[in-house]
């Protein structure tokens, strides 16, 4: 094969063309305040936008279940942080009627105990000894050597797991409509400001998060006739065994609310019954403990209870106790139970106290004129910042360039080392509620987007970093000012669009509580400061 020499300059000088083309797209930034667009070779350059940047708190956010294409996880627990404050959350859910049986307490039935648990989230990572939780020693296999259990490792808990805080279950006494009462063609929508109304105290404990809490104990006192005697015991865990929060409640209530109750419509179906009982309030109170978040999908309520039965007696079987073996139509207590799942409709409620706080006086009195120092941004009806990206006097001065832009970054670096930090934010168009324009266009996306925390190169956390390349081009195409303000808000799953429906809202549900605290955009000579950067080409 041959080349004619004319040809193998053409490729040589093209060469020498794409060579000049990479050297003069260096990313040489350079601060706008001393010069906006540089001198650059060839059309090209690249800048540092300086921004305003301040904090501002969130009311509330929504914590309902009642879209099905948005179901949320529930957040329960207390924790307090020297930066955000005191954060209390509280879980209100409806409960149903058992599944695939019908509700029939039997004869002279009396409960034993009722349990609410609620499923840790949790992984497992190998084998550790079984440990008795009444005794606090090892559990004994046959042969002598102590069981092994899987090792759990409890998952989306934030805050100090060690510290025991104070726990309360009410009935509640707010009913929780599926559907806006203003108007029934929508749904109904809770938000963590609302206050729900409480009835009966069921149960008042403490609660330490506990990766090794998977089993309970049920103690059956009425099998012989006399309830001062504990005649079994039964041993209750999860199937396949896993952790989770346990609240015995009041025996007593649903003796006479359930069982003893005389109108068996309010059990006939779940329209019923909810109005009738309509559901569980849990509450956590003290200074300090753990948040952790929940999905009540597995959560149950379940009820132990004994009843009558009329059995026969086998030989040498002594059922009622009465030195009589082999008897027929033998009147007996058996062991039961109902399991009412928790479903239906379910939402949170969240308070928080910034008192002492280091995020209180920026939220008090933000700057929102020369911007701030130290940004925070916390989920879960918490903090947020809002990025003022152009004032009317350099947006114009950026657009009498005639700049066509390349790629536009807007990047945040975390301020100090830090505990648990949200692995992702969300940027979006504060003014609108609505998703930055990137998100949607073809050339990006989602993963091109960004907002995910990356690391510097020994392992640490260190800043987010987004592209905005189109919406800085659609700002700097418009004849006058488009509004800018950006805002910068912890990311949860119900944050990714719906493509195909090209909803352009941001959903706004958060119950992810982890914050990170920013650098802001002062001072001026702070390297890590808040910037927006601008790789451009100049429109001939």
């Amino acid at each position: 094969m041959s080349f004619s020499k004319a040809a193998i300059f053409r490729n040589i000088g093209a060469g020498v063309l794409c060579l000049l083309g990479i050297v003069a797209c260096e990313r040489d930034l350079e601060d706008i305040a001393v010069d906006l667009a540089g001198q650059r070779p060839f059309g090209v350059g690249d800048s540092i936008i300086e921004v305003i940047a301040y904090n501002v708190s969130l009311d509330s956010n929504r914590t309902d279940n009642n879209n099905n294409n948005k179901l949320p996880l529930y957040l329960f627990g207390l924790n307090r942080d020297n930066d955000f404050g005191r954060m209390r959350s509280k879980i209100v859910s409806q409960v149903f009627l058992p599944v695939f049986t019908s509700l029939d307490w039997g004869d002279n039935a009396v409960v034993d105990e009722v349990v609410v648990e609620l499923p840790y989230y949790y992984g497992r990572d190998g084998e550790q000894d079984a440990i008795d939780p009444e005794t606090g020693g090892p559990i004994l296999g046959e042969n002598g050597d102590t069981l092994k259990v899987p090792n759990f490792v409890l998952d989306s808990v934030y805050g100090n797991r060690d510290v025991e805080f104070q726990t309360r279950v009410f009935e509640l006494g707010t009913f929780l409509n599926t559907l806006d009462p203003n108007d029934p063609t929508k749904s109904n929508s809770y938000y963590s400001n609302r206050d729900f109304d409480v009835l009966d105290l069921l149960h008042e404990g403490t609660l330490r998060a506990d990766r090794n809490d998977t089993v309970y104990y049920v103690e059956r006192r009425f099998l012989d006739g006399n309830p001062s005697t504990v005649d079994d015991i039964d041993t209750v865990k999860l199937d396949p065994l896993a952790p989770s929060i346990k609240f015995r409640l009041d025996k007593q209530f649903f003796q006479d609310r359930f069982i003893d109750h005389d109108n068996p419509v309010d059990f006939e179906n779940n329209d019923n019954f909810t109005r009738y009982f309509r559901g569980l309030y849990i509450d956590a109170l003290g200074i300090d403990g753990a948040l952790m978040n929940l999905t009540l999908n597995p959560a149950t309520m379940t009820i132990f209870y004994s009843n009558d039965e009329i059995t026969d007696e086998a030989d040498g079987e002594d059922l009622n106790n009465n030195g009589i073996t082999g008897e027929t139509d033998v009147l007996i207590k058996v062991k039961q139970q109902a399991v009412f799942p928790f479903g239906g409709v379910a939402a949170g409620s969240y308070q928080r106290d910034y008192g002492g706080s280091a995020v209180q006086p920026y939220l008090l009195n933000p700057d929102s004129i020369n911007g701030e120092p130290t940004l925070f941004v916390q989920g879960a009806s918490g903090s947020e910042a809002v990025i003022e990206l152009f004032d009317e006097e350099s947006l114009e001065e950026i657009r009498n360039k005639g700049w066509l832009v390349n790629e536009a970054n807007l990047i945040v670096y975390l301020d100090g080392d830090q505990g648990q930090v949200p692995n992702r934010l969300l940027l979006y168009k504060y003014d609108y509620d609505s998703f930055v324009d990137d998100l949607y266009d073809p050339r990006f996306g989602p993963d091109e987007f960004g907002g995910l925390l990356e690391y510097d190169s020994d392992g640490n956390p260190e800043r987010y970093k987004f592209k905005i390349t189109s919406y800085i081009t659609e700002v700097l195409k418009a004849e006058e000012q488009k509004q800018a303000r950006l805002a910068l808000r912890n990311y949860v799953r119900t944050d990714l669009p719906d493509f195909a429906l090209l909803d352009t809202v941001v959903p706004d549900w958060n119950w992810i509580p982890k914050g990170v605290v920013l650098h802001g955009n002062r001072p001026s000579s702070n390297e890590k400061r808040i910037v927006l950067e601008i790789f451009y080409s100049n429109n001939p």
